[in-house]
């Protein structure tokens, strides 16, 4: 792929999505004040039922796919006259308890939008839908197919979803993601992978004040453990361990035989989570109190990526589009998760965070979305959409 400066489009965008920015802030507000939580099934369904009217008014052909526990997740589609295929990807679920939007509202203080789940990703959702509207309403059809896909379970991992994002991404070139961003320069062109294991302790039972010397210690056996879990982090460098929900059922008058928690365990490599796999499991094999044992569980999760070529032309193309705007983009890694990493195991390039700009997310009281990042990030992700279309085509006739 050349890397020679091709035609910007960004610019053109700008002045459009800004003239429409109080009609996004108000439908903003309308699907923040939902309590859409991971699993808030009715939330999720009056969420997702305010995106298909308003896609649907925009003559996509909106299909909404059901995901036990979890209800429906939205695939919108568009056919245009050229080549490229897209996937625009975003999620309406949020991470806060039914009750959050009571206490929280949506509010605009000092050019903050506020309220559950307005950065992390409600904004990107829309945002994603504000850029299409814009290209579609301004002529353009040069591509071959738009696709937007929303689901309602990221913020657990996407079990439900996964699939769904698996079979999409056969059917497009490139994909867009726009989780948010932290600041106006930030691209993502790298995210770590993630395990989860439970490691439940067994021991042995007794009476603390009668006959504590008959009883082994679950919990005192699982704080050895996690010590030493701890400790791996000299031995991995760059592999993250955090341990979570310690818990164990026994009264204060028991020695407790039982003892569990969680850990998470991050990586940009997927060899250094199999090291990371055996180190575990050498832990809950290796005993601190007498006859105690441990089982450990591995739920493997997101797999991690780095840029590849497709990926790494995406955001050259992206920085282009940026300069335009006066924004010196920077692609980095990402030690969180996302769909993008589904995509990319996938085999299809995915650019994220494409979002609009804030802080504090997954915190009710400091989530936190830039108002004026809107034009400038919907404008981006109009005009790289127009730009990969361009390429596309111009490839096709040489």
């Amino acid at each position: 792929m050349s890397q020679i400066p091709t035609p910007t489009y960004a610019q053109q965008y700008l002045s459009l999505i800004a003239d429409v920015q109080a009609e996004y802030l108000a439908r903003l507000s309308a699907l923040v004040n939902i309590d859409s939580g991971t699993g808030q099934i009715a939330g999720v369904t009056r969420v997702i039922e305010l995106l298909q009217q308003w896609l649907e008014s925009m003559d996509f052909a909106v299909e909404l796919r059901d995901v036990e526990g979890f209800g429906p997740n939205l695939i919108a589609r568009r056919q245009g006259r050229g080549h490229a295929r897209l996937l625009l990807v975003g999620h309406v679920d949020t991470v806060y308890p039914a009750g959050a939007v009571e206490k929280q509202p949506f509010a605009i203080h000092d050019g903050y939008a506020v309220g559950p789940g307005v950065l992390d990703m409600k904004s990107g959702v829309l945002l994603a839908i504000y850029a299409v509207r814009t290209l579609i309403e301004s002529g353009f059809t040069d591509y071959g197919e738009l696709i937007l896909f929303f689901n309602n379970d990221e913020e657990v991992g996407s079990p439900g979803s996964a699939p769904i994002i698996r079979e999409l991404a056969k059917q497009v070139d490139y994909a867009l993601v726009l989780e948010p961003a932290g600041k106006p320069t930030s691209l993502t062109n790298a995210r770590k992978g993630t395990d989860k294991y439970v490691l439940e302790v067994r021991g042995v039972a007794s009476h603390s004040g009668a006959e504590p010397y008959k009883g082994r210690s679950a919990v005192v056996e699982l704080a050895h453990k996690i010590l030493s879990i701890q400790n791996l982090h000299s031995l991995l460098p760059g592999v993250t361990f955090n341990v979570t929900s310690l818990s164990s059922t026994k009264p204060l008058n028991v020695v407790p035989d039982m003892a569990t928690c969680h850990i998470s365990v991050r990586s940009f490599s997927p060899h250094e989570l199999e090291r990371a796999s055996v180190m575990l499991e050498q832990i809950a094999s290796n005993r601190s109190v007498p006859e105690t044992r441990a089982i450990l569980t591995r739920n493997r999760g997101r797999i991690p990526y780095g840029p590849t070529p497709a990926l790494s032309h995406m955001v050259q193309l992206a920085e282009e589009e940026g300069e335009v705007l006066g924004i010196q983009l920077q692609a980095q890694a990402k030690g969180g998760v996302s769909d993008a990493n589904i995509l990319m195991d996938a085999g299809v390039p995915a650019l994220d965070t494409l979002g609009p700009i804030g802080n504090g997310m997954h915190n009710l009281d400091n989530e936190r979305m830039l108002v004026a990042s809107i034009p400038l990030r919907g404008a981006l992700v109009a005009g790289l959409i127009h730009k990969l279309c361009v390429e596309e085509q111009s490839e096709r006739i040489d």
